[in-house]
């Protein structure tokens, strides 16, 4: 999985990052599939790291919203790390409903900071507009922004940021 960085067309190296990001753990589509059991008293004791990851990559921190185009309503989830958007089974936010101008895996990302508690977009394929502009860079989210990928125009809604975290507490 690439760490979505500031690309640039004439192919010089990319302007360093804000902030170094990492992708948070998640469970692969097969885990998915199966009824998660509860976890016994032991596996908690025994791997507190995995129970933690696990519990962080399932909070929400924000939401893209799908208000024009086709699944208009419907509501997607945005956690902790990157939020790759695409078509394809490998995206976190799939967008999957006809359009075949959206990339498959990687047409854009939100990145959302636990160190800094900012959200971030990159575009990765051509096609991406934030506010009526193609983005071709790394843009810092502040909320209400309304994102175009392909046919289907997105508002994003932050939750976390620098006045709560999930993991400060409140």
């Amino acid at each position: 999985m690439p760490l979505y960085r500031g690309f640039k067309k004439d192919g010089s190296s990319p302007d360093p990052p804000v902030e170094p990001t990492r992708r948070i753990a998640r469970p692969e589509a097969a885990n998915r599939s199966r009824p998660a059991a509860m976890p016994s008293v032991n596996s908690v004791v025994t791997n507190p790291t995995v129970m933690a990851s696990t519990a962080l990559s399932d909070l929400v921190v924000g939401w893209l919203v799908v208000i024009a185009g086709p699944e208009r309503g419907k509501v997607l989830s945005l956690g902790y790390g990157v939020n790759d958007i695409g078509r394809g089974a490998g995206a976190r936010l799939r967008l999957d409903f006809g359009d075949e101008t959206i990339a498959h895996e990687n047409q854009a990302a939100i990145i959302y900071t636990m160190r800094s508690r900012r959200f971030y977009l990159q575009s990765v394929a051509t096609g991406t507009w934030l506010d009526g502009r193609m983005i071709q860079e790394s843009v810092e989210l502040k909320g209400g922004e309304m994102l175009q990928v392909g046919q289907a125009r997105l508002r994003f809604v932050p939750l976390c940021g620098p006045s709560f975290d999930w993991c400060a507490g409140g």
